[in-house]
């Protein structure tokens, strides 16, 4: 596998280097470490500084050394890890340049920290992990913790749902980790469709109706996903939940100290009426454990 790991010096970039090492990647793995360092005059606050500051070359010169020994500090444990390391600085806004790399190098995942206090503040990877996951092609994981010993699957029917599990059951490194498949009923759903109490009498009958068959369906959908995670030979149980979906995919992982979310992004589901773009999105700020986010699949077009 080729796994990009973006560093910025931070504590939380350190967990990321460190989630990275702990997992059991297969033989032959390449992990290529990235620094990314902004360009003046956004380097020293810009981006409209008049008047280039005093001592700005120094301060640029102490910025690269302290991004290479970054960058050099994370070989050792990722080599003791099995793993075959590369490294690379290269200049521009991190946001940009991380998904930049990306698209050169193909990478199966890009691995960042979250909410990053580095020393270097134009290099925080914490402002930026969102935009990562916002313009990478390839699957990126957002550190929170440095293992993973239970994992959270989100699971809704999606494209996107879909690929985030069969990635579970083709990655090796997650392969002694345990699932628990989650499926959120979306109560508030049937209104946001154009019911509501006042426009109908039977209003309240078929939005019971919708959450019956809401709950019948996920049902099946988590049913056939645990199933083919066992297949696999991974250990996985369900569990359905009701309410807001990335309020209750977040409150999951609080329940079961888990330590990684997966869920795709931008996939699309009649039973659900979710769009997993913005679930994604909320459960990437607002969960206290790592996240896995997939982009849907790309559609072909004919």
């Amino acid at each position: 596998m080729r796994i990009l790991l973006a560093l910025d010096g931070s504590l939380s970039a350190t967990r990321a280097r460190d989630l990275v090492a702990s997992l059991p990647w297969p033989a032959g793995s390449v992990v290529r470490v990235l620094a990314a360092l902004d360009i003046a005059p956004a380097l020293w606050g810009g981006p409209w500084i008049p008047v280039i500051p005093v001592g700005a070359d120094a301060y640029e010169a102490d910025a690269l050394r302290e991004l290479t020994s970054v960058i050099e500090i994370a070989r050792p444990p990722l080599e003791a890890a099995g793993l075959t390391v590369e490294t690379d600085l290269v200049r521009g806004t991190p946001a940009l340049a991380i998904p930049d790399e990306a698209r050169a190098w193909k990478p199966d995942l890009t691995v960042v920290g979250s909410r990053g206090q580095g020393a270097l503040e134009s290099a925080l990877l914490g402002s930026v992990s969102s935009a990562v996951v916002d313009h990478a092609d390839s699957p990126v994981l957002v550190a929170r913790g440095d293992h993973v010993g239970s994992i959270v699957l989100a699971e809704d029917g999606s494209p996107a749902g879909i690929a985030a599990r069969d990635l579970l059951v083709r990655w090796s490194p997650f392969a002694a980790i345990p699932v628990r498949v989650v499926g959120v009923v979306d109560m508030a759903a049937p209104w946001r469709s154009g019911i509501a109490p006042t426009m109908f009498s039977a209003a309240t009958d078929l939005y019971a109706e919708l959450i019956a068959s809401s709950r019948e369906s996920f049902g099946q959908v988590m049913a056939a996903a645990v199933a083919t995670l066992r297949a696999a030979g991974r250990t996985a149980e369900a569990e359905l939940r009701e309410g807001d979906p990335a309020d209750q995919l977040v409150q999951a992982a609080h329940d079961v100290a888990g330590d990684l979310i997966v869920i795709g992004s931008r996939g699309h589901t009649g039973i659900s009426r979710i769009v997993m773009g913005s679930v994604a999105h909320s459960v990437l700020l607002h969960a206290h454990c790592s996240v896995l986010v997939l982009k849907q699949p790309h559609q072909a077009h004919h």
